[in-house]
């Protein structure tokens, strides 16, 4: 008998161990046959731990050479994960392949535990097609969107604005310079003073024009952007915190194009909040010290509803949104530009936590 029930125990233990074996294969064919580049990537060391075949494809790196290897460009998607309230984080990634110099993936990533180890797992897919499409829609989105609006802009309100700033100066001319009313007066000469860049501005931030990068400011767009979305920050009770660092070095870049990622940045974020919230607006100089460079990055945070964790490894492809009357263009084309100016833009989000977009540009050199 206790020979009888050893033998039944060994069977029952060779039918387990079959099982599991089983089980192990039909994960390793799902990771292995996966859509996109997964790696396994251990802190500190950033060396691969693990990596599927795709990415192997898409480094242009064998996969026996690729498990083991060093990737310390996955330091700052490391350091995105340890400050994000979010459990995913969507990036991007530069990476130096035999195939491509400067291959720009898209990175969905979060931290798993294994063995008492954090690890990071990040998902990988090459967004060239993507930015390719982004392209040529960048005009088109811009005839769309403020086509209608730079010409109602010229006929509806310039030429009465015309009419109201002549007939002020009618009266101004008419009234004592110290009295009561030529005070009032001048106020609103002013407003309609500003009311008239806000339109020119609008109207040149519309017109089609070649990329014309020079040495800029970047607290000056952020304040000139925040004056053309006030009237959407208006209509919901939105405190706006601005945070700007002083005496941060000029940056290359085109000031109009840059104002369009702001202003997409600024509108999204006042779109997320219901009826009142606050955006908080900081700037800051960052330095890399393995290589020296230097950018300025503008994070933009709202206290709106959040992106799930579904939609947001999609905010940035060509025609995805969730708003009733969107486009799906205002975030590939801001991603567009900031590649442009040699860039990169960065999200975290949860939902009902708000959002934060972490525009990142690089300094000047020599300034």
């Amino acid at each position: 008998m206790p020979s009888l029930a050893l033998h039944s125990s060994k069977a029952s233990q060779t039918e387990a161990t079959a099982q599991l074996q089983k089980q192990l294969a039909w994960y390793r064919a799902f990771f292995e046959n996966a859509a996109d580049a997964v790696f396994i990537v251990q802190p500190e060391t950033w060396s691969v731990l693990e990596a599927n075949e795709y990415a192997s494809f898409l480094t242009g790196i064998s996969r026996t050479e690729l498990i083991g290897a060093s990737l310390p460009q996955f330091r700052r998607i490391f350091k995105l994960l340890s400050k994000s309230s979010s459990p995913t984080i969507l990036s991007e990634l530069s990476l130096d392949t035999p195939n491509n110099e400067n291959l720009m993936v898209e990175v969905s990533a979060r931290f798993v535990s294994y063995d008492g180890q954090k690890l990071i797992q990040a998902i990988a897919r090459d967004v060239s097609e993507q930015r390719a499409l982004t392209d040529r829609m960048v005009q088109a989105d811009k005839m769309v969107l403020l086509g209608q609006l730079s010409a109602g802009v010229a006929h509806e309100i310039r030429n009465p604005l015309a009419a109201i700033n002549l007939n002020l100066q009618v009266l101004q001319r008419k009234l004592e310079s110290d009295s009561t009313c030529a005070m009032y007066l001048e106020t609103a000469m002013q407003g309609v003073e500003r009311i008239s860049k806000i339109i020119d501005a609008t109207l040149n931030f519309a017109r089609p024009a070649m990329t014309s990068p020079k040495a800029e400011n970047i607290n000056q767009i952020i304040l000139s952007s925040l004056e053309l979305v006030e009237s959407t920050f208006g209509r919901k009770t939105i405190t706006v915190n601005l945070s700007l660092a002083e005496s941060l070095p000029l940056i290359s870049l085109d000031f109009k194009q840059i104002q369009q990622v702001f202003i997409n940045l600024f509108t999204n974020a006042a779109d997320a909040i219901r009826a009142k919230g606050e955006i908080s607006i900081q700037s800051y100089r960052e330095l890399l010290t393995r290589r020296g460079d230097q950018f300025i990055v503008v994070a933009i945070k709202d206290s709106g509803i959040g992106i799930s964790e579904e939609d947001l490894t999609k905010i940035f492809d060509p025609f995805f949104t969730r708003k009733a009357e969107g486009t799906g263009l205002g975030l590939p084309i801001t991603q567009r530009i900031i590649h442009q100016h040699g860039g990169s833009i960065d999200v975290e989000s949860s939902n009902g936590k708000g959002t934060t977009f972490y525009v990142k540009l690089p300094v000047v050199q020599n300034s």
